[in-house]
């Protein structure tokens, strides 16, 4: 509400663009119809002298109507519009000519011939003939040039009456619109104290509204600030807590680094000195050793020969004992057998020997057994590993194929996609090429059929003289060339303006209205 106060002066501005907007409206609107009523006056004239009649009768009031009608209903007006109206033209002079029980209305060509035919009968009747003389041979007097002329005098005028219409609509809308602005300059001064007075009440509002807005954000900023400080003193009592904790877990662990820092100090010099007593001892051990052993070579050295002395003396005593004991070995000997055969013989013997056999085929058998076991343990080793083996490969092979047949349909589906895309660019390509031989051929149709036109405009350049029936269709503009001595004197002066009329050659031939050319019949 506030902004539109504010902005009452650009309102009023846009407003003072709408009337302006308005009064260009208005403008266009009557420019349209005027313009439309010129081409309905033009129409008219042209249709009313190819297929009405002279004086004033049904047929003219049939041709204006349709003229009429057609225009009010047409938004845009194109040449093939204009062929139409006179289309509907003729269907509607036909078929008022039927639909009239009466005697039917002649012709212009009929009445034209009538009013000769009276003429003819009645010379000194008193009517005046123009000085104007028709020659086919002369661009200037040339039956469709003055019938043309003619044409254009007829348009002139009635562009002057339109114009003089024109300016006095003018002058009335002018007036009007004095008026309207006059009420509407009443109406915005009004709406403008209207505005100001709301622009007024709503500041005065506004300003209540600040007030109060002021007063309860100042009491939610002090409330704001409150909770602000109890939250700061909440976040510095965490914060310092968190620090606290940290400063101690820190002491902690640097008063448990310098603890293992200490025991690692008092492991390594106690490794030191353990390795150094161990060395020492090492060496008192080594010195001990070469001593003992330099002791045992001495030893060693009585004792060989101590040895070789002892052994002489021994091997002697021993051959003598070998002897003895050899000799009294067989003769214990064959006692022994004679008693062990009794006791083999014997039955409790037997039975310990068969038990001592059956133990041994036990153990043997058991040893067998175990043997075995452990070979086929190993032979199902072997095969279990060569199996692995197997399944491995196996397992490798079937992989690798998976990847093979993986990466070729890959490859596959990429060919294909190349195929098809090099296929469709080459298609695209030469629909491309049809498609730019086919606007070239049009292009070249084009200009054939620009090259065959400008030729047909040549040759309609040339002299065309206005055949009987072409007389007798417009007997009534002839007659009135000829006959009207008003009209003959502006034929006349119109025909000898400038000496020369360049645009009455192009004017000879073409209608200066699309689609009413004599030649497109």
């Amino acid at each position: 509400m506030t902004i539109k106060g504010i902005h009452s002066a650009a309102s009023l501005a846009k407003l003072t663009a709408g009337r302006r907007a308005k009064i260009q409206k208005l403008a266009d609107l009557e420019a349209e119809r005027s313009k439309r009523s010129r081409l309905e006056s033009l129409l008219s004239q042209k249709l009313v002298a190819k297929y009405g009649t002279r004086v004033k009768s049904e047929t003219n009031r049939v041709i204006k109507r349709t003229v009429k009608n057609f225009l009010s209903g047409a938004s845009h007006i194109s040449e093939a519009d204009l062929r139409s109206v006179e289309v509907k033209v003729k269907q509607a002079i036909e078929e008022a000519s039927i639909s009239r029980p009466s005697e039917p209305e002649t012709s212009f060509i009929r009445r034209a011939e009538a009013e000769q035919e009276t003429n003819r009968a009645s010379p000194s009747s008193g009517a005046q003939v123009t000085p104007l003389i028709l020659d086919p041979d002369d661009p200037k007097t040339n039956p469709w040039t003055v019938m043309d002329t003619l044409k254009a005098i007829e348009a002139e005028e009635s562009l002057k009456a339109d114009k003089i219409k024109l300016l006095a609509d003018r002058k009335e809308m002018a007036k009007t619109l004095d008026e309207q602005m006059s009420i509407e300059g009443k109406l915005a001064r009004r709406k403008k104290r209207e505005d100001d007075a709301y622009l007024a009440q709503q500041q005065r509002m506004l300003n209540e509204w600040k007030r109060e807005q002021q007063f309860a954000d100042t009491i939610l900023h002090e409330k704001n600030m409150q909770m602000r400080k109890v939250r700061q003193e909440q976040m510095d009592e965490k914060k310092a807590r968190k620090l606290k904790e940290f400063q101690d877990n820190r002491a902690r662990e640097m008063m448990d680094i310098a603890a293992c820092k200490k025991e690692l100090e008092r492991e390594r010099t106690d490794a030191h000195v353990a390795k150094i007593a161990e060395r020492k001892r090492l060496d008192k051990i080594k010195i001990a050793n070469l001593e003992r052993e330099k002791k045992i070579e001495a030893r060693k050295l009585e004792a060989a020969k101590e040895d070789s002395r002892l052994a002489a003396e021994y091997i002697a005593k021993v051959d003598r004992e070998q002897a003895a004991r050899e000799k009294a070995l067989e003769d214990r000997m064959s006692r022994y057998e004679e008693i062990g055969q009794q006791w083999a013989d014997s039955g409790a013997g037997k039975r310990q020997r068969e038990a001592e056999i059956a133990m041994e085929r036990k153990i043997l058998s058991e040893a067998a057994a175990k043997e075995a076991a452990d070979l086929d343990r190993e032979l199902s080793d072997l095969e279990n590993l060569r199996l692995n083996k197997k399944m491995i490969m196996e397992t490798n092979l079937a992989m690798a194929k998976e990847k093979a047949r993986r990466e070729k349909a890959q490859h596959d589906h990429d060919s294909i996609y190349a195929t098809r895309f090099r296929r469709e660019g080459e298609a695209f390509g030469a629909e491309e090429a049809a498609r730019k031989a086919v606007e070239r051929e049009e292009a070249r149709k084009h200009c054939e059929l620009l090259k065959l036109q400008i030729e047909e405009q040549k040759l309609l350049k040339k002299r065309v003289d206005m055949s009987e029936t072409e007389m007798s269709l417009n007997r009534a503009q002839m007659d009135l060339i000829l006959k009207d001595p008003i009209t003959g004197a502006k034929i006349v002066k119109k025909l000898n303006e400038k000496h020369t009329m360049k645009q009455s050659v192009a004017f000879k031939y073409k209608s200066n209205v699309p689609g009413l050319s004599r030649h497109e019949e």
